[in-house]
């Protein structure tokens, strides 16, 4: 699979990737609110960290993850050049995310999931880190011709991503459109 690279982080805070979805919007769509635990899986420039830092308010906390060292260093002087407080980044190994159990209510995954080596395994992953009920927001890129992103033979389609979260043991909710280049998958873990 397609990893990304860490040299192309400043092309991923390009305030131009606001032309692929509206965050704010998106991530309210989703059911983000003040207070919440977020982790946000593959953070790379950290692009997405002011909003989730904003939405969960003063009484959340958002922990961003990377599995490259530049990425969470970049990340990491963003957090602390914009004072988001509530606001950790780690580095993580894909399979072995550095924190507890039970400790997330939503996870945030943007265009991330196709770069993963075994989905299913990192899935259940995120199952051991999340609540008893917790919440994913998958987005990722249509498995169609665009102008952006990577070919289509490296990302799922809708289809995939639907049966690889039932494999995994969660519950998928719905498919929302989020732009003309990139789809979510709203779903939930629910532990027994």
């Amino acid at each position: 699979m397609h990893k990304f690279d860490p040299e192309k982080l400043k092309k991923l805070d390009d305030p131009e990737r606001l032309s692929l979805f509206d965050p704010e919007a998106v991530l309210k769509s989703f059911g983000l609110k003040p207070g919440m635990t977020v982790l946000d899986v593959g953070t790379g420039a950290g692009f997405y960290l002011p909003y989730l830092s904003k939405m969960v308010s003063d009484s959340g906390k958002v922990y961003a993850i990377d599995i490259s060292p530049e990425a969470v260093e970049y990340a990491r002087n963003k957090v602390s050049q914009l004072g988001l407080k509530n606001v950790e980044v780690l580095l993580s190994q894909e399979n072995q995310i550095p924190l507890p159990d039970n400790t997330v209510d939503f996870t945030y995954m943007a265009f991330v999931f196709h770069e993963l080596e075994d989905p299913v395994k990192f899935l259940k992953e995120l199952e051991r880190v999340s609540k008893p009920i917790s919440y994913l927001a998958l987005i990722d890129w249509k498995k169609e011709e665009r102008d952006k992103g990577p070919p289509p033979e490296e990302v799922y389609s809708e289809w995939e991503v639907g049966m690889i979260l039932e494999e995994a043991g969660l519950r998928v909710g719905r498919v929302v459109e989020v732009g003309p280049y990139a789809y979510g998958f709203y779903a939930m873990f629910v532990k027994q």
